[in-house]
């Protein structure tokens, strides 16, 4: 997946490099336990992503974040 460079994430409004803020609920360890076996995540902004990934935006996946992976 390739990222795309932008100066300002367009969901939390962070300037590039700085570290983005979640913007969305964190989910439960049974959401976490299913997109594990299922191969498909959310980032901290709702993006899908895998769940080792991060978006185009540059949040990680919440397995990331929370230091599951």
């Amino acid at each position: 997946m390739a990222r795309v460079a932008v100066a300002e994430c367009p969901t939390c409004e962070r300037k590039l490099g700085e570290r983005h803020l979640v913007t969305m609920m964190q989910p439960g360890l049974a959401t976490l336990e299913r997109w594990v076996s299922n191969g498909v995540a959310k980032a901290t902004d709702g993006c899908r992503i895998e769940p080792d990934g991060v978006c185009e935006h540059g949040h990680q996946s919440w397995l990331l974040r929370l230091g599951y992976i």
